[in-house]
């Protein structure tokens, strides 16, 4: 793909805005002026030696009338549904780009070609248009009639990067189900990616990324998804790029440009200080108070960092300062403290392991409902479930997500129930484990409030040392952590939601009235939340199934 986009003009027609343009085709194929089309009038003999006009022909079946098009083959024969327009395009090629199901099924049924390429300096195929404009219901009958879910124009454009150049997601979900590859170019070597991250279709790259989609790859110009999505100047898309951490922000395409250098040429300013700060980021070593911040109780990375740390602190600092300093001190005065903090610690390391080891929910990878749901895709439009089926396909785990389940970045899987990824357990908190992670929070709130006191009544003995005053900050500290996440989890148990639905309820429709009001249809009252919290009950059925059997 040139940087300056001319290399796609003959591509890039706006069908809706010219008649009866159709898609791909170069704009001399379309400047015949009226005494031309007159004089270069087409006629088709019918079966009794009538004939009629060409563009008549296709006028009846543009207005999608099977009907109309039965009198139409009645009259002329079969013929007429292989005949070819003045441009070089079959009946099948308008028929997918009107979406016409039903026609279409006529044509298979009466085996007229339905998998032809035009005439055109493109070769566009009917499956091409139908990805074009988002007809999914059309594109799953072509395939059903054996069209190649991979098949290339005379461009390389594929049905995929016709879907993302126009933004049709559910279609692009529904090839990718099919078995459509996601790194095929075209003949400029842009992938799909290069297409959606151009256009700026946000949704498209990230369904991509979900598929596996190579981010790095350069087309025949050298140019990255980075590049173009900096060359278009949609932020949010270059965001999206950037959240990967191996991605490199500074390469260089063939003409030594940079995407930083593409944005400022292209007058983005808004992409440039986003990038520019994302070097920068990447380049510091030392890290800001945010990212310290993240690294100490949980970023987005899975860095083990926070694991480590604490069990420095418990095994290296904590363990050895309680036999060297507490016991000999506090033994015989706080007998009964000591038993009670050695129960908590006993039941802080059984609780981690359970919480550390335990599966928190995982959804089963490469479900049969994830297939089921790509199939029903084309009846999306009319069962009005788009959008909400969309949202819980997960292209990396190709699995149907169940209503409260979200997938984890970290873990690279989807979790039931997901509440969040807990660095100091360094797995996720979901269902099957989120008792257990109450447990572990709740003991080292208990175990830090014990140290707190072993360490003030030391320092009534012997007076303040370095040694004390290190220890009761650090107790302190996760002390006060342990005791918010432990307040924090009864609080979210009592209202049966999760640490996510919480912080993000504004995203989850599921959470919201008509109005836009929130509200939770999960919540039956604190009693039996909490029981359902702790003895972790099944599903109740909240999560109505979306896939319908007649469907299938």
């Amino acid at each position: 793909m040139e940087e300056d986009g001319h290399a796609h003009a003959d591509i890039d027609i706006d069908i809706d805005h010219r008649a009866h343009s159709p898609p791909g085709t170069n704009g001399a194929a379309n400047n015949t002026n009226g005494s031309e089309h007159d004089s270069n009038m087409l006629l088709f003999e019918g079966l009794d030696g009538a004939t009629v006009n060409l563009d008549d022909i296709f006028d009846i079946i543009k207005n999608g009338e099977v009907s109309e098009v039965e009198n139409l083959v009645e009259k002329f024969g079969m013929e007429c549904l292989s005949a070819r327009d003045r441009h070089g395009y079959t009946p099948a090629h308008w028929i997918a780009l009107n979406g016409n199901v039903q026609l279409m099924r006529y044509l298979i049924e009466r085996t007229a070609p339905i998998d032809l390429p035009c005439l055109g300096t493109q070769g566009p195929r009917p499956i091409h248009w139908a990805c074009r404009k988002g007809h999914a219901s059309v594109v799953q009958v072509l395939l059903q009639a054996g069209v190649a879910v991979n098949a290339a124009d005379f461009k390389g454009l594929t049905p995929l990067h016709l879907a993302c150049m126009y933004g049709r997601t559910a279609t692009a979900a529904y090839l990718l189900g099919m078995g459509a590859l996601n790194n095929l170019t075209d003949i400029n070597g842009d992938t799909a990616l290069h297409w959606a991250a151009y256009k700026g279709h946000g949704d498209l790259m990230r369904l991509l990324m979900y598929s596996g989609v190579e981010l790095q790859k350069t087309d025949n110009f050298g140019s990255t998804p980075l590049h173009l999505a900096c060359l278009s100047g949609n932020i949010n898309c270059v965001r999206l790029l950037c959240e990967k951490s191996q991605l490199e922000l500074e390469p260089r395409d063939k003409n030594g440009k940079t995407p930083i250098m593409l944005a400022q040429a292209h007058q983005h300013q808004d992409v440039v200080r986003l990038l520019y700060g994302e070097v920068k980021k990447k380049s510091r070593w030392i890290p800001s108070v945010s990212e310290s911040w993240g690294w100490l109780f949980g970023g987005a990375g899975d860095s083990k960092g926070p694991l480590f740390l604490f069990l420095f602190s418990v095994l290296l600092w904590g363990y050895p300062m309680y036999m060297i300093r507490a016991i000999p001190i506090t033994w015989n005065i706080l007998r009964r403290s000591h038993y009670c903090f050695i129960y908590w610690n006993v039941v802080m390391w059984v609780s981690w392991a359970i919480a550390n080891r335990r599966d928190p929910g995982y959804i089963p990878l490469s479900s049969d409902a994830y297939y089921r749901a790509i199939k029903q895709i084309p009846y999306f439009d009319k069962l009005k479930k788009r959008n909400v089926m969309l949202t819980r396909l997960c292209h990396s785990c190709r699995c149907l997500r169940p209503l409260r389940a979200k997938h984890c970045r970290v873990c690279n899987r989807c979790v039931s129930y997901f509440d969040h990824h807990c660095p100091f357990i360094y797995n996720c908190v979901g269902l099957r484990n989120r008792m257990w992670f109450f447990l572990f929070v709740l003991s080292v709130a208990v175990n830090c409030s014990f140290t707190i006191y072993f360490a003030c009544y030391c320092v009534m003995i012997e007076g303040f040392t370095m040694l004390y005053v290190l220890g009761l900050i650090e107790a302190i500290v996760f002390c006060g952590l342990g005791w918010i996440l432990t307040c924090t989890s009864i609080l979210h148990a009592c209202m049966n939601l999760t640490t996510n639905e919480m912080f993000n309820y504004k995203r989850y429709p599921y959470l919201r009235d008509k109005r836009g009001r929130y509200q939770n249809p999960f919540s039956r009252g604190p009693v039996l939340n909490l029981l359902e919290f702790f003895v972790c009950l099944p599903d109740r059925g909240d999560d109505t199934d979306l896939l319908l059997e007649d469907n299938i």
